[in-house]
């Protein structure tokens, strides 16, 4: 994230956001099929059969997690005006 008198947020941050969102709702999902009785879990569905693939999408999904932790205290340092460690470019 770039801060210039206003907020502008790079591919990472875009594509964290995105992988965020999805892991959100599949998760909903998760939880509207347990009422259900069923498997909404889509994860599961598209990769269950390669544990492995299912296992680095969940790994994915949490780091994208934290990354926005990250970027939210960035967002919250520019609202506030406070000093931000600068952030190197990413290629």
């Amino acid at each position: 994230m770039k801060y210039e008198g206003r907020i502008r947020a790079t591919f990472l941050d875009w594509i964290s956001l995105a992988l965020v969102i999805v892991g959100a709702i599949n998760w909903g999902l998760v939880g509207l099929g347990e009422f259900a009785g069923s498997n909404w879990n889509l994860v599961n569905l598209v990769f269950g059969s390669v544990p492995a693939i299912e296992a680095a999408v969940y790994v994915v999904v949490g780091l994208a997690g934290l990354y926005e932790l990250y970027f939210a205290y960035q967002l919250y340092g520019a609202r506030t005006g406070a000093e931000m460690p600068e952030r190197k470019p990413t290629k």
